[in-house]
């Protein structure tokens, strides 16, 4: 009888533990969206001023990239430890698609 109260007692908290990552991982993957986003946009913007010569705005605007690049980091690192394979590429893919669908949709 102890035996049976405590496997469902452990079955009971690792359900409940495993039920409260996956909001956390959605909040986390939509960070990592934005980070993708935003790094894609600053480095759009360095390769710009790069091919018109601001070569002292474009190493400014490259510092903003870097930060982009650690922030990227910092959130894949976190969900790959919560069990998310290839965050960044699949954040990158999701990008592309919810452009892709906001394109299709404006037109």
């Amino acid at each position: 009888m102890k035996k049976l109260v405590v496997l469902i007692l452990g079955i009971s908290l690792a359900a409940s533990a495993m039920a409260q990552t996956d909001p956390q991982k959605k909040a986390e993957m939509k960070d990592l969206r934005t980070d993708v986003r935003e790094k894609k946009a600053a480095s759009h913007k360095v390769n710009k001023d790069l091919s018109h010569v601001r070569v002292k705005k474009a190493m400014h605007d490259h510092k903003a990239v870097a930060r982009e690049n650690k922030d990227i980091n910092r959130d894949s690192k976190r969900l790959k430890s919560q069990g998310v394979d290839h965050p960044v590429t699949k954040a990158k893919r999701q990008v592309r698609v919810q452009d892709d669908n906001r394109k299709d949709h404006t037109n």
